[in-house]
């Protein structure tokens, strides 16, 4: 199952209610979603710094990767920046094939 980062950023409106319910609310909350869609939460932590919360799920696609992050910004809460992670194994699938390339970079000769 792919893994997802999910960096947000509350809203007021967004901030006020997870100050108001408490924010192992809101933990409860997105594990409960995700695991309604076959997905599972991996960890969810409230930040200082740019960011307002980080959570790392395992969903089993894209599309479902982008339900919550889509409900929760339409309804004006949050604003989400949603990452698919790429596996080791993975990247050195891709820097093997990426050696065999015939691809031709900028500036590097021919057409």
């Amino acid at each position: 199952m792919p893994t997802f980062v999910y960096l947000g950023n509350y809203t007021a409106s967004g901030l006020e209610g997870a100050m108001r319910d408490g924010f192992e609310s809101r933990v409860t909350a997105v594990s409960d979603g995700l695991e309604a869609h076959g997905g599972k939460l991996l960890q969810m932590g409230f930040c200082l710094g740019e960011y307002d919360f980080v959570i790392v799920a395992d969903v089993p696609d894209r599309k479902t990767a982008l339900i919550a992050p889509m409900v929760a910004g339409a309804a004006g809460t949050v604003s989400v920046s949603t990452i698919e992670l790429i596996s080791a194994i993975e990247m050195s699938e891709v820097a093997s094939m990426a050696k065999s390339s015939d691809f031709r970079v900028a500036g590097s000769g021919g057409n």
